[in-house]
């Protein structure tokens, strides 16, 4: 496939429209001049994700990844700042401390080419539709 050819990616969820999941998905779903539904979706997917899939989809190098990787870190701190002004955070009370340390969640695993979900995890039950950080 040539590289500039386009491709069709649909992705369809249906949650409950006063679950979280359905607030967040009408709220993504306005279109406002300011931030279009797509920038709404695709900026924070590429924060999140852009560095591995060019890690395992394209023969970048080493300092391109780490290119992406930086430029992916400095978009989410941006939007850790933004959230913290946004809702009066700023007095570093959800701070992390320094001893306390983010791991991998156990459901990846690493291989030689980066995160992958493990396959020989046992059948979970689906939580999808509870509101855990509302009903805190």
């Amino acid at each position: 496939m040539p590289t500039s050819a386009q491709f069709n990616f649909i992705f369809r969820h249906q949650p409950k429209r006063n679950s979280k999941y359905g607030i967040l998905l009408t709220y993504i779903n306005q279109d406002e001049a300011d931030l279009t539904r797509c920038d709404r979706m695709l900026q924070p997917v590429a924060a999140f994700w852009l560095p591995f899939a060019y890690q395992n989809c394209t023969d970048a190098s080493p300092s391109e990844l780490q290119q992406l990787a930086r430029s992916a870190v400095y978009q989410l701190k941006l939007h850790i700042h933004y959230l913290e002004n946004s809702f009066g955070l700023n007095d570093g009370s959800i701070a992390l401390e320094p001893t306390q340390k983010l791991e991998k969640p156990s459901l990846l695993e690493m291989s030689s080419n980066g995160w992958h979900e493990r396959e020989d995890l046992p059948e979970m039950e689906d939580f999808s539709d509870e509101d855990d950080i509302l009903s805190q």
